[in-house]
């Protein structure tokens, strides 16, 4: 395109350009991954921490403020919380007042499209189709199981075009309004900025032009700063931070714990960390290395890394594979435009039918004891499982006065002790029990505390399905 052309000429001839121009196999192959995004994010609603995100959203809605301290549980009533997602959970009940829980799920589901897209974008050097597909594949069976309807996914959006921005040279000043979004919606923003600043440092060890990095780092930085421009003000720069000095707590979570390797995600992704090593062999540069180097060990540490680490090797991985075998991504078929107009349309009745079913999953969850707890008015206190509690904040809101739930970074130290002393049945089950002044103790009948309780006089069994049992405190 002729640079001496006005700028508004040279931006109508480019948009005829996209329009007129068949789309390629990479184009048509993507509409199918995004379309299985969607699918796997539209799933039933049933994540715990989500009901409790939805249920402060509502909570925002109501009172025009975000809750600065812990208004769900009779424990620790009025402890100070920093809710460092309040715009993913004002997103959330806005869209279910617009739509309902079927909203919700659309929401869920195009945001693991993005994520899926993104993934297939980074591997856009790979212009052979198979490899390029064999590797989309292998994201998807290392990252599915994470992707969950939680504010994680707007930090992965978040921090997957902050990569793209950097590998396809976009105008990096779009990350300044993206910074204020991602410190306002989840605790991650750090990595975006660690990301840029190995990218740096890479850049200069093979003496090549950093200028876009510096200015794409420059620009996430300003967004990230003007985040305190909003109801949390400097806390949105504070949380990330304070919540790495409670290791100690955090280690009694699963995804902030190593990972075990054995299930099949797991597994994956320790081919992906080989693949990735062989990749780097075969085409050296510290650039990849330092960035691949230090979010796999990031993952390696901490299961919750581990889909960010993933979105980091791919370039590495496409770089690697190149243009092996002759269908390449970016041949434009005589029947691309059908194809992605016959496959986005497949897509859409795809997702309308996947949304059609009831929008709430909540099999794992106690429906029945917690109604026989909601039959006698909730009197007193119902000690029960953490996941427990996000539901009841779900059902009842700021009345919920729940004993515990999954937000671990607000609780105070000795009721997090105390959870954990039930949940492990040890010697110190009972008298924390009578210390917290327990009416009821609702867990899962398999765990040890419900046969410590079964043999203590001092309790009896009121209500035992196939997987719950809910005991009361005997009279005296």
């Amino acid at each position: 395109m002729p640079s001496d052309l006005p700028a508004a000429s040279r931006v109508r001839a480019r948009a005829v350009g996209l329009l007129t121009r068949r789309p390629s196999w990479g184009a048509v192959i993507g509409v199918v991954v995004a379309g299985a995004g969607f699918v796997l994010g539209a799933r039933p609603l049933r994540d715990n921490s989500f009901l409790t995100h939805l249920a402060t959203g509502r909570l925002i809605l109501d009172t025009g403020s975000v809750p600065s301290h812990d208004p769900y549980t009779l424990t620790a009533g009025g402890e100070p919380w920093v809710v460092q997602s309040w715009l993913v959970s004002v997103a959330y009940a806005t869209v279910e007042a617009l739509g309902g829980l079927t909203a919700v799920r659309v929401l869920g589901g195009l945001l693991v499209a993005l994520v899926v897209v993104i993934g297939w974008r980074l591997l856009r050097s790979a212009d052979s189709l198979v490899p390029r597909l064999a590797l989309m594949a292998l994201f998807l069976v290392v990252c599915a199981q994470s992707w969950a309807e939680r504010p994680l996914m707007v930090g992965l959006v978040a921090f997957g075009v902050v990569m793209l921005c950097v590998e396809e040279r976009w105008d990096p000043r779009w990350l300044a309004p993206l910074g204020w979004v991602w410190a306002n919606s989840h605790g991650s923003h750090p990595l975006g900025v660690a990301y840029l600043l190995l990218l740096i440092a890479g850049a200069r060890l093979d003496r090549c032009d950093d200028r876009h990095e510096r200015r794409a780092l420059g620009w996430l930085v300003v967004g990230v700063l003007l985040g305190v421009v909003g109801p949390l003000g400097v806390e949105v720069l504070r949380f990330p931070v304070r919540l790495l000095t409670r290791r100690e707590v955090l280690s009694g979570v699963i995804e902030w714990r190593a990972p075990t390797y054995d299930e099949l995600g797991q597994q994956a992704f320790v081919v992906a960390l080989v693949l990735t090593v062989l990749a780097l062999v075969r085409r050296p540069s510290y650039r990849r290395a330092l960035v691949a180097a230090a979010f796999a060990a990031a993952a390696i540490t901490s299961l919750r890394n581990v889909p960010v680490a993933m979105l980091v090797v791919l370039p590495v991985l496409a770089d690697a594979v190149g243009e092996v075998g002759s269908l390449r991504s970016s041949i434009r078929p005589a029947i691309g435009r059908f194809a992605v107009v016959s496959l986005a349309a497949l897509a859409v009745l795809v997702g309308v039918l996947r949304v059609q079913s009831e929008p709430l999953d909540l099999r794992a969850y106690p429906i029945e004891p917690l109604a026989r707890w909601e039959q006698e008015g909730r009197p007193g206190l119902l000690v029960t499982e953490d996941f427990v509690g996000n539901l009841q904040t779900f059902v009842y809101g700021a009345d919920a006065a729940s004993f515990y739930d999954d937000r671990f970074d607000m609780f105070p130290d000795d009721l997090t002790e105390q959870y954990r002393a039930v949940a492990a049945a040890g010697p110190r089950s009972r008298s924390t029990l009578d210390a917290l002044g327990a009416d009821a103790v609702l867990w899962e009948r398999r765990d040890p505390i419900v046969s410590v309780l079964l043999a203590d006089p001092a309790w009896r069994a009121d209500l035992v399905d196939d997987r719950w049992v809910l005991l009361r405190r005997r009279a005296g």
